[in-house]
C-alpha cells in the first residue's frame, strides 16, 4: 500500500511487483472522488502481472493509521485481512472480451489461433468481439476533401504499410472493414449465425495470406470462397459502411466509414489505447497473453463457472500454420541430419587415429633399421 506521489501509477504498481507484492493498493493523495477516476496504462505497463486498485484518501488514512496503531503489537497485524473484488461479472453468466488490433499484427492472429479450440469449450459463455485500429493523419481536415496516402475518408482513417509486404495502407484498412463484415456474418442471425466460421477464416487467412506476404482483397475472397463465405454480404456490409454514393471508383478515398467511426468512439470508451490489446467486460486486461492466463480470467468473470473451467484448455494444434504432421517431419529430419553429422565425424576421426597409428609404425621401422645400421658399423673390422 503506497501512497499517490510525484511518479506515475504504472512506475508505481511495477516497483511493487519487483518488491515482492502481490496487490498494488494506491491512496489517491486528493480529497476528492474517485469514482471516475481509471488508472489506465501509460504506454509501459505491458508487463504488469498483478492487480492495483486506487482507494479515496480518507480510506487510505483509516489503513495507515490503523496500522501504526498497532505497528507494535503483532498479533493485531496479523488478523489484518484485506479483501478487494473486481467486479467483472455479467448477470447473465457470460464474459465479452474483445481483441483491439490491425490485421497485420501476426501476435493477435496467433492468439486467436491457439485460442480457438478454448473458445469451442467455452460456446456461449465467452462472447468474443473484434475491433480494428485505424489513426488520423496530421493533415486530417473535417472541411477538407482530400487524396491521402494510406488513407482512406480524406485522412481520417490511415494505417502504415510495410509489413507482411504491403506496400499501401488502405489493404490493411480493407481488410479490417473485411473482417468485421465476416465477424458479423458469422456472429449475427442475419449472416449464418456459425461463430467459429470467423475463427476459420482467420486461421486461413493468416496461413494463406498473411505468412505469405499477400495481405490484398484478392487473397482474402480465396480463403473466403474455400470456406464457402458469402462474398455478396461481406461487399453488400463494405459498401454501406461508407457514407453517401458509390458510383465513383473512389468513394473509399473521400467518403467516412460508419463501422471505423464506431470502432473509435468504443476505442476511446473503453480507454483503448495501443493494438492489440485485450478488454474483459469492457475493461482492459493488462496481463500476460499466454493463453491459459487469458482462459482462466474468462473463468473468473463468469458467476456459475462451465465444466470446461474445471478441466485443462486444449490448445489448437496448428501454431503460426505449422500443422503437427509438419512439425513432427522437421523433428524427424532434424534427428537424421544429426545421426548423419555424428557417422561422418567417427569416420573422421577414425581415419585420423588410423593414420597416426600408421605414421607411428612407419617411424618404429625406421628407427629400428638406422639402429641396426649404426650397429653393424661399430661392429666392422676396421681396414688395417
Amino acid at each position: 500500500m503506497v501512497l499517490e506521489g510525484d511518479c506515475s501509477l504504472i512506475e508505481k504498481v511495477k516497483n511493487i511487483e519487483k518488491s515482492g507484492g502481490h496487490l498494488a493498493i494506491i491512496i489517491n493523495k486528493n480529497d476528492e472522488n474517485i469514482g471516475g477516476i481509471f488508472m489506465n496504462d501509460n504506454g509501459v505497463g505491458y508487463d504488469i502481472s498483478i492487480p492495483a486498485v486506487l482507494i479515496s484518501n480518507s480510506d487510505g488514512k483509516k489503513l495507515v493509521t490503523y496500522y501504526l496503531e498497532h505497528a507494535n503489537n503483532h498479533e493485531d497485524i496479523k488478523e489484518i485481512k484485506l479483501e478487494v473484488k473486481f467486479e467483472n461479472e455479467n448477470l447473465d453468466n457470460s464474459v465479452k472480451y474483445d481483441l483491439w488490433y490491425s490485421p497485420d499484427q501476426d501476435n493477435a492472429y496467433t492468439f486467436l489461433n491457439d485460442f480457438k479450440e478454448i473458445q469451442k469449450t467455452l460456446i456461449d459463455n465467452a462472447i468474443l468481439g473484434v475491433h480494428y485500429f485505424t489513426y488520423p493523419h496530421y493533415n486530417y481536415s473535417p472541411d477538407k476533401k482530400q487524396n491521402i496516402e494510406n488513407c482512406f475518408g480524406s485522412g481520417l482513417y490511415c494505417s502504415r504499410p510495410g509489413k507482411f509486404g504491403t506496400t499501401d495502407g488502405t489493404d490493411i484498412i480493407r481488410e479490417s472493414l473485411r473482417q468485421k463484415c465476416i465477424y458479423n456474418y458469422a456472429y449475427t442471425k442475419q449472416g449464418v449465425n456459425n461463430k467459429m466460421l470467423f475463427w476459420d477464416y482467420i486461421e486461413k487467412f493468416y496461413i494463406n495470406c498473411v505468412r505469405k506476404n499477400q495481405i490484398n482483397t484478392k487473397c482474402s475472397e480465396e480463403v473466403m470462397k474455400e470456406l464457402k463465405i458469402d462474398n455478396y454480404f461481406i461487399q453488400k456490409c463494405y459498401e454501406e459502411s461508407f457514407v453517401g454514393e458509390k458510383k465513383d471508383k473512389n468513394y473509399e478515398i473521400f467518403s467516412k466509414n460508419t463501422i471505423l467511426d464506431n470502432e473509435y468512439e468504443l476505442r476511446k470508451k473503453n480507454f483503448v489505447s495501443k493494438s492489440p490489446s485485450i478488454t474483459i467486460n469492457d475493461r482492459v486486461y493488462l496481463g500476460n497473453w499466454r493463453v491459459d492466463n487469458i482462459f482462466e480470467s474468462l473463468c473468473s468473470s463468469l458467476i456459475r463457472k462451465p465444466e470446461a473451467c474445471y478441466t485443462e484448455p486444449t490448445f489448437n494444434k496448428n501454431i503460426k500454420g505449422v500443422t503437427l504432421g509438419s512439425f513432427l517431419s522437421i523433428i524427424i529430419a532434424v534427428l537424421l541430419f544429426n545421426i548423419l553429422l555424428f557417422l561422418i565425424c567417427k569416420s573422421v576421426i577414425k581415419k585420423g587415429i588410423e593414420y597416426r597409428v600408421d605414421s607411428s609404425n612407419i617411424n618404429s621401422k625406421i628407427s629400428n633399421v638406422v639402429g641396426s645400421y649404426l650397429n653393424l658399423k661399430d661392429t666392422a673390422p676396421l681396414e688395417e
